[in-house]
């Protein structure tokens, strides 16, 4: 490995642990904006997601001028297109917290209709699988990737739970239903949130191994 190649692999690394503490404190926000009715930093995270895209288009073509300057090969290739597709997953991640942003200025402004039972352990399930997937990159951890991975189905099924218990509760008090369709949609781009943590650590678990494991992608569906 030449020196030139070391410095730019190094140089994306630091861009993409950048990319990750944006998207993970764009979540963290986002999910206390919508549990505590704070419009403003709701705004924040809205406002944000605009430099979040702007970091994704500038680790994106580092990676491509890698790709094109140096043609790495084995360990050293994975990680360059390893750190496409988990750059790319941080972006989705962050457009779906901003989903949940606008959710959460949506129920502001109506008549409070409390949190779902369930939704802040689904929430905060969410948020751990996406520290746990961006610490097993940073330690270039197998094991802890594996750990993500099996989390998901828990997080699937407090989903399955929440949504039928709005279902339920939109027959019971109809005149809630404007706010309890926002609640849905938090409920659902919480879910997606949790299948990008778990395509960040089959990505670390292919740069690790250089085995694919990703067998099927999360519901990337904008709102």
């Amino acid at each position: 490995m030449t020196k030139h190649l070391l410095r730019d692999l190094e140089e994306l690394g630091e861009s993409l642990m950048r990319m990750s503490i944006a998207t993970e404190n764009a979540l963290a926000k986002a999910l206390d904006a919508i549990l505590t009715r704070n419009v403003e930093e709701a705004k924040e995270v809205v406002a944000g997601d605009a430099e979040i895209d702007r970091m994704e288009v500038a680790l994106e073509e580092e990676a491509l001028k890698i790709l094109a300057l140096h043609v790495p090969v084995a360990s050293d290739l994975r990680f360059v297109i390893a750190a496409i597709k988990i750059n790319n997953d941080l972006e989705r991640i962050a457009d779906v917290a901003a989903t949940v942003a606008k959710r959460a200025a949506d129920l502001a402004k109506k008549p409070p209709v409390p949190a779902p039972e369930g939704f802040d352990e689904m929430a905060q399930r969410a948020r751990t699988m996406l520290r746990e997937a961006i610490r097993s990159l940073v330690k270039r951890d197998q094991a802890l990737a594996a750990k993500v991975l099996a989390e998901d189905d828990e997080v699937d099924a407090l989903e399955r739970r929440i949504l039928q218990a709005l279902e339920d509760r939109m027959q019971e008090a109809p005149e809630e239903i404007p706010a309890l369709l926002r609640w849905v949609s938090a409920v659902r781009a919480v879910e997606r949130i949790a299948d990008g943590a778990t395509n960040v650590a089959e990505d670390v678990i292919y740069l690790e191994e250089g085995e694919i494991v990703r067998h099927q992608g999360g519901d990337w569906a904008r709102e």
